[in-house]
């Protein structure tokens, strides 16, 4: 059995030895791109650190009472803490609730884990609450937090965590994975750069549309270039969608285009698949330019955001006529 994920190989290794050498925190904090299999990544550790019998890689076994008790999902020593699902939040019961089950013995003569996703949900009262635990921890407890966005994590609290850092996906790795994932494999490369290189987001989105907009978006951008194109025609097939929808593409397609321009042929996959499209869409065109096409749109999408009763043909107009003058 390999572990959960390629990419993934140096963090297991590293906490896998700190385990076996009894060096392991009494709280980590897992951080990286959502759509990374951070949280697949947790629970993996979790169950293979309660398992009985863990395989040579350090895997769970599947098969031991700890491993069937997961499985059925009732393990008493493990616990997943989320936000509520009618809110974002994770709300300060719900981590003093947390707090006294740390406290308990573990039902196996083990060590009781939790793990807290997203961490960045726990709320002001609910962050310092935690804190005090992780001052003052319930030994032989490991705290396991996942955050996509830690640095909107309070100071005190990260710094009480040992960091493991999910972030650099190989992404030669990751196209080999999805290529053994995909039934069309030839689009692995097209996907994993619209998912912003998070692998998991890329073979989520293979089972949407999301390709086929982006690459109508891309046409429309390229017949909008033209002189004799005339603005209106593009801006009425675009309002029959989504108006917010399409302005946060724009965006990211804009803030892509400059970072491409940037950077030039010194990232990886730049000369090839969607990246290549627009990189060399971006080749006559000045970076002042592409930053201002995403100053407009996002102009555009906070005014629509507003509420206000604005015609969204015409703000979407805008934007058309703006691309098209900066290729004059």
């Amino acid at each position: 059995m390999s572990i959960t994920y390629p990419w993934q190989v140096q963090q297991w290794e590293r906490l896998r030895l700190a385990a076996r050498q009894d060096r392991l925190p009494h709280a980590l904090l897992l951080s990286g791109i959502a759509g990374s299999g951070i949280r697949q990544f947790a629970l993996a550790f979790a169950r293979c650190l309660l398992c009985a019998t863990p395989t040579p890689t350090g895997l769970a076994c599947g098969q031991c009472r700890s491993c069937l008790l997961d499985q059925a999902g009732n393990h008493p020593d493990i616990r997943l803490l989320e936000p509520e699902a009618d809110s974002a939040q994770i709300k300060v019961e719900a981590v003093r609730d947390l707090i006294t089950y740390l406290q308990l013995s573990s039902q196996y003569d083990g060590r009781k884990i939790a793990i807290i996703e997203p961490a960045e949900g726990l709320n002001r009262h609910a962050a310092n609450s935690l804190l005090k635990t992780l001052e003052e921890p319930a030994s032989p407890a490991l705290l396991i937090l996942i955050s996509c966005q830690p640095a909107r994590l309070l100071v005190t609290l990260r710094s009480r965590c040992q960091g493991v850092n999910f972030t650099d996906i190989d992404r030669q790795q990751a196209l080999n994975w999805l290529h053994g994932q995909l039934a069309e494999p030839a689009r692995a490369e097209e996907l994993l750069e619209l998912a912003g290189g998070a692998p998991l987001t890329a073979l989520e989105l293979a089972g949407t549309d999301a390709l086929e907009q982006w690459e109508e978006l891309l046409q429309d951008l390229q017949q909008a270039a033209h002189p004799h194109t005339y603005p209106a025609e593009i801006a009425e097939k675009w309002v029959k969608q989504d108006a917010a929808e399409l302005l946060i593409r724009l965006l990211r397609l804009f803030n892509k285009m400059a970072v491409l321009h940037a950077t030039g042929a010194t990232q990886p996959g730049a000369q090839s698949g969607l990246n290549g499209k627009l990189y060399r869409m971006t080749t006559e065109l000045r970076l002042s330019m592409l930053l201002d096409c995403h100053a407009l749109t996002l102009q555009n999408y906070q005014l629509l955001s507003a509420g206000s009763n604005l015609n969204k043909q015409s703000l979407l107009e805008q934007i058309i006529v703006y691309w098209q003058s900066i290729h004059r």
